[in-house]
């Protein structure tokens, strides 16, 4: 085999690992465990397939961010923004939330109507990671202070990944998020004020470092 054949098949062996991977991913997320406040709703399949690419180019490349974790500080704010509940309930915005904002949309699985503080604390760990921090990891490419990476993962935890991407795209250009993360407030509806002032906490943690 000659060179060029050689570098051929590998491309294409590449091309092949790449569509695999992100329909596995996209396979994975198709679970319950999607945003209370964005219409855009779970990741699509275009969505899990660029998750999978940039881990191929991070692992290939490295990456800025791809050895942060959310701290417990971080988890600590997450968990009292969107409060405990161990029955489920409605948000009026087309389906049922659990525990640390787990939501179900209506049309598909429903949610248990109560569960466990355990197992409402095992959820929000698998949602973190899920929801938020691999989605930060993959779309900032730019250095972050973990006082900036919680405040993203924050950003992340109640948005889809497309959104999010929009917010990556102005902290990879240098800019401050803001603007970005205030087209995400549903303005206009009845959950615009407390989208407000979420948004509010996540730009003074990204900006001060103040957990507050």
């Amino acid at each position: 085999m000659n060179n060029e054949a050689a570098a051929a098949l590998t491309v294409t062996a590449a091309a092949v690992l790449l569509l695999v991977s992100g329909v596995l991913v996209w396979r994975r997320d198709r679970g319950p465990s999607y945003v209370t406040q964005d219409p855009e709703a779970a990741p699509t399949w275009a969505d899990s397939f660029g998750l999978a690419m940039a881990n191929l180019g991070q692992a290939v490349t490295g990456s800025a961010v791809a050895s942060l974790q959310p701290s417990a500080q971080l988890l600590a704010m997450l968990k009292e923004g969107e409060a405990l509940r161990l029955q489920r309930y409605r948000l009026g915005d087309g389906g049922w939330t659990i525990g640390f904002g787990r939501y179900y949309r209506d049309g598909g699985e429903e949610p248990p109507e109560w569960i466990s503080r355990e197992q409402a604390e095992a959820w929000f760990l698998e949602d973190v990671e899920a929801r938020a921090a691999r989605w930060v990891r993959a779309y900032v490419e730019t250095p972050l202070q973990q006082h900036q990476f919680d405040a993203l993962v924050h950003m992340a935890y109640n948005l889809s990944p497309r959104s999010f991407r929009t917010i990556a795209q102005a902290v990879n250009e240098g800019q401050d998020p803001e603007a970005a993360a205030l087209q995400f407030v549903r303005a206009g509806t009845h959950l615009e004020r407390g989208l407000r002032n979420r948004r509010a906490r996540e730009i003074a943690l990204y900006r001060t470092g103040n957990y507050a």
